[in-house]
């Protein structure tokens, strides 16, 4: 089937798909080369740059529940799924129009239209299922967006041992209020009936601006021999003239070490587009802290050294000799509030014990002070 690749109401790049296996089966026609991703802008521009972009914005293959969601609507694969719903999601403009189609983005895009709420949990309206942003949020957590009171709201669930990721978007998000460092702010739903805990969060775009993650970013210039994966970066930002400082992106990393966060991936952060005159606002606000805080660590295992890190270094210790010094005041994130900050969120989760808590207060405490007089563990 022929589609075309849409932004807002702009034909981009004209291309056939496999419906069943979602993969683009001819090459590539542009129509208005400046709206392209950036990625495939930069390499490219070619059918197999789309479908990387098209990968990378769908489901994700791990998730949990993708079985169901493949089976509802009889395909093979995440980025065939995505086609479903014409790829609408709640992190950006795109989407993908069929050839004889003839509606337009006022007429389905999720910003302004209903959708189907969780609609591969209950199967409603099984064999018409309508359209859904689920069908391209990507991420290995389950998931699903919902319409309350007019705001697109995102609801994403934890997983064993502990169900800690929606507990620790909420502990993250305190502190960064704490540490007046920009963020999306996260709340805490318990159903008590399927026993499962979620964290909730608007979404952080508008109808007339996009989420472009770091990973669209990289390509921009090619990396040179002596550059560190952070120099490097960092150059792509400024050949693109996006309005970030190293302090912003210095600071989300360092928060990134405070809470052990393991999984600031390059889709993970990103920046915030006009979409109508393609210029950059600035750096998207912090979210998505869910994998940290020793989240797979049993209480005897939550130790300081040699953890994991991600974008730019394997570990925390290695990233943070990178960054420069931070003017945000860490110190204000005394023990003592740490505990009760804690308290009022872990103790939500049956699954935490004082150990747990105490564990976590303890290794905050440490970063926290480590960060100030720069002796990184």
């Amino acid at each position: 089937m022929n589609f075309q690749l849409m932004c807002q109401d702009v034909p981009v790049a004209d291309f056939a798909v496999n419906e069943i296996t979602g993969q683009i089966i001819s090459d590539l026609h542009i129509d208005n080369r400046e709206y392209l991703p950036l990625s495939v802008l930069y390499d490219g521009c070619s059918g197999i740059a789309l479908q990387k972009w098209l990968d990378n914005r769908s489901v994700s293959a791990n998730r949990q529940d993708i079985t169901v969601m493949l089976k509802a609507y009889n395909v093979e694969t995440a980025s065939a799924l995505s086609f479903k719903s014409l790829g609408l999601n709640l992190s950006d403009q795109y989407w993908l129009k069929a050839e004889s189609a003839d509606y337009g983005w006022y007429d389905v895009n999720m910003f302004d239209n209903d959708f189907t709420e969780q609609v591969f949990r209950t199967m409603a309206n099984a064999g018409r299922l309508s359209y859904t942003p689920d069908s391209s949020s990507n991420g290995d957590l389950p998931k699903f967006w919902k319409i309350e009171q007019g705001k697109r709201v995102l609801y994403k669930e934890g997983s064993a041992p502990y169900d800690q990721q929606p507990y620790n978007e909420v502990f993250a998000s305190r502190l960064l209020d704490l540490l007046d460092l920009p963020h999306v702010n996260y709340s805490l739903v318990q159903d008590k009936d399927e026993e499962k805990a979620y964290s909730v969060c608007e979404t952080f775009v508008t109808p007339d601006t996009e989420y472009v993650p770091a990973l669209e970013i990289l390509n921009v210039v090619p990396k040179l021999n002596y550059e560190n994966s952070y120099q490097h970066f960092f150059r792509c930002i400024e050949e693109l003239s996006i309005p970030v400082s190293r302090q912003e992106l210095d600071d989300m990393l360092l928060f990134d070490y405070l809470i052990n966060n393991a999984d600031r991936h390059y889709g993970n952060f990103g920046f915030i587009r006009n979409v109508q005159t393609r210029k950059f606002l600035g750096m998207a606000p912090i979210f998505d802290n869910g994998n940290s805080l020793w989240y797979l660590q049993l209480n005897k295992r939550m130790k300081l050294k040699d953890q994991p890190a991600k974008p730019f270094c394997d570990t925390h210790a290695e990233q943070v000799k990178l960054l420069g010094n931070s003017a945000v005041h860490w110190g204000s994130l005394t023990e003592s509030l740490l505990w009760q900050i804690v308290e009022e969120v872990y103790s939500k989760n049956d699954l935490f014990d004082t150990e747990r808590m105490d564990n976590l207060v303890n290794n905050i405490s440490v970063v926290a002070q480590g960060i100030m007089t720069r002796q990184f563990v």
